[in-house]
Order: C-alpha cells, then sequence, then structure tokens
C-alpha cells in the first residue's frame, strides 16, 4: 500500500507541475506569422536587415520565438525559428537615411562612441571625392586573407536604436584601409568572379578606426 501511495503522490507531483508550467508559459497575446510579416502586440513587423545581437526571448509563437534586439521600445526584433534568424522592424516605422550617425555595427559587435560615429560619417561624405580602385577576386570579400580583413559596415541615425542602413565592406585590402563603394558578379565558364570598387579610407582616420575594429594577424 506504501509504494503505490508514494507512485500516487509522485504521479500527482508531476502532473501539477506540467500544469503549472504550461500555465507560465502561456501567452494571452502570442505572436502571429503570416507570410513575411509578424503580429505581436498589436504591430505587424516587416523583415530589416542590420547588424545586432540577441538577448533574451520575450515571446513565442507557434514553431518560432522572439527576442530582444537590444531595443528597450520593441521597434526593433530578432526572429528565430529551428532554421531561421532575422532581425524584425515595426512596419509603420520609418528609419532615418541621413543625418548625424549615432551607431555603428562592425563584425558583429555594435559601437556607440562619438569620435568613431563622427569618423566614420566624414569618411562616408569624402569618399565621393576620392580615388576609386578596384578589386577582383573568386571569393567573397570578405574571406579572411593575409592583408585582407574587410567586413560589413551599418550604420544607424539620430538615435535609431539599431544600425540598419548598409554602408559597404570596411577594413583592409592589401593591409590598407579601405571601404568598398560597389560591388558585383560576373559569372564565367570557370565560376563567379566578384568585382569590387573601393576607396582607400585617409590617413588621418586610420588611427580612430585602429582602436575600434580589431583586424588581427591577417590584416598585417
Amino acid at each position: 500500500m506504501k509504494k503505490k501511495r508514494g507512485f500516487r503522490f509522485i504521479l500527482f507531483g508531476i502532473i501539477i507541475f506540467i500544469f503549472f508550467k504550461s500555465c507560465l508559459n502561456y501567452e494571452k497575446n502570442p505572436p502571429e506569422f503570416f507570410g513575411d510579416t509578424i503580429h505581436w502586440k498589436g504591430s505587424s513587423y516587416i523583415i530589416s536587415q542590420g547588424g545586432h545581437k540577441e538577448g533574451e526571448r520575450i515571446a513565442k509563437g507557434d514553431g518560432f520565438s522572439l527576442f530582444s534586439a537590444g531595443d528597450p521600445t520593441e521597434t526593433f526584433i530578432v526572429y528565430r525559428s529551428f532554421l531561421d534568424n532575422a532581425l524584425y522592424v515595426k512596419e509603420d516605422f520609418n528609419i532615418p537615411t541621413e543625418g548625424k550617425i549615432t551607431k555603428v555595427s562592425w563584425a558583429y559587435e555594435i559601437f556607440t562612441d562619438k569620435d568613431l560615429c563622427d569618423t566614420i560619417l566624414k569618411i562616408l561624405e569624402e569618399s565621393k571625392n576620392l580615388e576609386i580602385n578596384r578589386y577582383e577576386s573568386e571569393d567573397l570579400i570578405f574571406r579572411l586573407k593575409p592583408g585582407l580583413v574587410m567586413r560589413t559596415l551599418y550604420v544607424a541615425y539620430e538615435d535609431t536604436y539599431i544600425p540598419t542602413k548598409y554602408k559597404g565592406e570596411i577594413g583592409v585590402i592589401n593591409g590598407k584601409w579601405s571601404i568598398t563603394t560597389s560591388a558585383e558578379e560576373k559569372i564565367g565558364e570557370n565560376g563567379i568572379l566578384y568585382k569590387y570598387s573601393y576607396i582607400l579610407v585617409p590617413e588621418n582616420y586610420v588611427n580612430v578606426l585602429e582602436d575600434y575594429f580589431k583586424i588581427g594577424v591577417y590584416g598585417e
């Protein structure tokens, strides 16, 4: 009899545990996914490019979860399913595309330092008047090679929480600090040839870039 009572007690405890766990995980208004749009908390979200970091989980839907993108206003969120991971933004939010740069994303890191943001803005402004160079390779430009370390640059204007505006690839080409201005690919019999246009970063800005963007031994 004692063994049966003990078994019933354990079984009852398991049932209570499962019940309370399901209640805690239940959401009155879970996020829903329709086509390419997420509906959550009365807002619609659409996919966005940008440099971001994934924070804690903030909601759970059917087969996917939403995570914080480091934006307390939840204008930007991160979607993740078993196969996909993407940044989303509220559909009615107009992302600033000009003005003062207040955030920079490079190599999965986000920087807010004014010195770096101001320097990137000056480089972008001056790049229009600098000599254009060419780089061609059968490999994408962000593949690490000796003397070649290029990473994607996103910027945010006017205190937007997430850097979403793509400004090219920035780093070193042949050991010299550079930023791309355009890219194209040519498909031939031997495969794909990637063609890039880039400018050399003026020397007076290099020290600032080196302070923040760590290129390591490959850049030497």
